[in-house]
């Protein structure tokens, strides 16, 4: 924690301090003669927080209250930790309204905004953050007040300000490496869910070209990001793999398939890419994914259209020698499905990963099993009718606490990442949820 200005040790001293001014001193006939030593030393001075004193009526009567700016932010760090954030934000916001221009003021905009935060009240989480970033614009305490005014954004989700907000951190000029590839990867993820996949894929792939242009030279206090783009990439191939259908006549599916094929290795390696990191919940999330291709490709055959003439009535017989013999080539998506699936189960039970990937990688294996029993019948179905394998996939890994790296990150069910930052350069230390 970092060094606080001197402050009264204690209460006694402070009613001891209050009596001398309030006249309670001892009888004396005039003012004494100020000595002066015979070596005079340097003079030190200090500068303190200024003390408030009220007086409060209550059921006791009235009695004085004392207090500093220093004994709030106690207060409120206290009630933080604790997640009693009503009590915390009384505290910062008496403190901010008795003291507006104190030593103590920074920190406590930053922790009444996480405060808020833990209140899920995002508006005024934005109000203070913004407040802070505002009023400090060059400080330190400015470029963490945008990385959470940008994630609470997200919150809330308006995606086109919590990109303006990560625009606006990539601005400074006081970014460590870790800070810059964060902002890379947090305004590539607002992109992603404002569907501008373009934009998106540009600034996933700066994030990566940084990481490689300062790897030799700079060691990363984590990986999380690093893994945020590169499995982000891989969504994006992935979402373009969707979005191909497969169409008659014969020689457009033909184009359709080896593009929808091209897109489908283009997003396998980004996932892989993004599991040989090595980061627990980004390889859980990347090896879903990677079965979910082979699997959602399969249903693309499932429901691709076939020639109308082998859906007339009296072409049944001929529906069902092509049924057949289209099941057998592509039995080797349903293989390939379990494959990955069963290697990310078993990825996720030797790193101890819990949450909804592996619930959702469960439930896929258990149907992938049942689709290769040969003795079950695969149900054609009209084309349109395909549900992807990822559609409603578990949200993203929650982003580390930057106060303890060594910690595996949760699963955030809000859908995005949100980290809670704290680097104090110098003043009191700001509180982490």
């Amino acid at each position: 924690m970092s060094t606080r200005p001197p402050i009264p040790g204690s209460r006694a001293a402070l009613v001891v301090s209050l009596l001398g001014l309030l006249g309670f001193g001892c009888a004396h006939r005039g003012p004494a003669a100020p000595t002066t030593p015979a070596t005079a030393g340097p003079v030190i001075e200090y500068e303190m927080e200024p003390i408030k004193i009220t007086a409060v009526n209550d059921k006791d009567g009235t009695h004085i209250e004392a207090f500093d700016a220093a004994e709030l932010f106690e207060q409120g760090g206290k009630a933080l930790g604790e997640k009693r954030f009503d009590d915390a934000l009384a505290a910062y916001d008496r403190l901010l309204k008795e003291f507006p221009d104190g030593h103590y003021t920074k920190s406590a905009l930053y922790n009444a905004g996480l405060a808020l935060q833990g209140k899920k009240d995002w508006e005024g989480a934005i109000a203070r953050f913004k407040s802070l970033a505002e009023r400090y614009p060059d400080s330190s305490d400015s470029k963490d007040a945008l990385f959470q005014l940008g994630a609470t954004f997200g919150e809330t989700g308006n995606w086109p300000a919590s990109a303006q907000s990560f625009s606006q951190v990539l601005e400074r000029k006081d970014l460590t490496a870790d800070d810059r590839l964060e902002a890379l990867a947090r305004r590539g993820f607002a992109q992603f869910q404002l569907k501008d996949l373009e934009t998106a894929e540009r600034t996933f792939r700066s994030g990566v070209a940084y990481f490689h242009q300062i790897e030799r030279e700079e060691r990363l206090e984590t990986d999380f990001f690093l893994a945020l783009c590169l499995y982000h990439l891989g969504e994006i191939s992935h979402e373009r793999f969707r979005a191909v259908s497969l169409r008659l006549p014969d020689k457009q599916m033909s184009a359709d398939l080896d593009e929808k094929a091209r897109l489908l290795l283009q997003s396998q390696r980004a996932y892989i890419d993004t599991m040989k990191l090595g980061n627990a919940e980004w390889a859980a999330a990347s090896g879903f994914q990677v079965g979910a291709l082979y699997e959602e490709l399969f249903d693309s055959f499932i429901h691709a259209p076939v020639p109308s003439d082998l859906m007339k009535t009296e072409a049944r017989e001929k529906r069902e020698i092509y049924y057949d013999e289209l099941r057998k080539k592509i039995r080797v998506l349903l293989e390939k499905s379990s494959h990955w699936y069963d290697e990310n189960l078993k990825m996720m039970e030797r790193l101890g990963v819990r949450g909804e990937w592996r619930d959702k990688s469960k439930l896929a294996y258990s149907k992938i099993q049942q689709l290769l029993d040969p003795s079950y019948r695969v149900d054609f179905q009209p084309p349109g009718t395909a549900v992807g394998a990822a559609s409603a996939a578990p949200p993203v890994p929650t982003a580390p606490n930057r106060a303890g790296m060594g910690e595996e990150p949760a699963i955030n069910n809000e859908g995005s990442p949100a980290p809670k930052r704290t680097r104090p350069a110098s003043g009191p230390t700001r509180q982490i949820l």
